[in-house]
């Protein structure tokens, strides 16, 4: 596999694929832009530095590649550029998580780390990243390439739609629908709905900014 990201949250992913057992020699880093990253991380494994050698990789080696970057913009574009290429977006999901098998659907190149709660009848969205001890309740749904930080809590039938980033320890009501492109600060409470294309901060949740680009 392919882990693209090799800083911050791609280590994270490391760590994941070690405590299940399945980290293998195979295991390959992708980053064209850090230029302080030596040619193996922790003197094991090799990082690509170009999209040819991702090309490359995909064709001689495998196709299968995870999203190692925290951000839902970055996980997006990045993503389109690696199937290009010839990729499959793949899935890390850690043993850790406890993950409701009554009704829940899994998109394919999710990431959901150690300690993560997701219920009952819950749908997640292509590409999306569920952090750390954060709780995902009966019945919601989130959009492609979301981002769910650590500690978070999405109560039931809560609605998030694509490329929304929810800050840590934020809280967000039940039944609240949340537009796309929408990020959440960090210990928000959403006690409303909130329209596409805005930051919200604070108890209750207020808006912040609004994209006006992408009104």
């Amino acid at each position: 596999m392919l882990i693209i990201g090799a800083k911050g949250f791609a280590k994270e992913l490391l760590q994941v694929l070690e405590n299940d057992g399945v980290l293998n020699k195979d295991l390959t880093f992708f980053d064209n832009l850090s230029a302080d990253l030596p040619r193996l991380l922790f003197d094991r494994f090799q990082i690509l530095r170009s999209f040819t050698e991702m090309e490359l990789h995909f064709s001689n080696t495998a196709p299968e590649f995870a999203l190692g970057v925290g951000t839902s913009m970055l996980r997006y574009k990045l993503s389109l550029i690696a199937i290009a290429l010839g990729g499959k977006l793949s899935s890390i999901i850690s043993n850790l998580a406890m993950i409701s098998t009554f009704g829940t659907e899994l998109s394919a190149g999710l990431c959901i780390m150690q300690n993560a709660i997701i219920e009952s009848d819950v749908y997640i969205g292509e590409g999306s990243l569920i952090h750390n001890s954060s709780m995902i309740a009966h019945e919601a749904r989130i959009g492609e390439y979301c981002v769910v930080s650590p500690g978070s809590k999405i109560l039931g039938r809560v609605q998030i739609g694509n490329m929304c980033e929810i800050g840590s320890n934020a809280v967000i009501l039940p039944n609240i629908r949340i537009g796309e492109n929408v990020k959440v600060g960090a210990g928000a409470v959403v006690t409303k709905d909130v329209l596409s294309n805005v930051t919200v901060v604070g108890v209750p949740a207020k808006e912040l900014i609004r994209d006006s680009d992408n009104d």
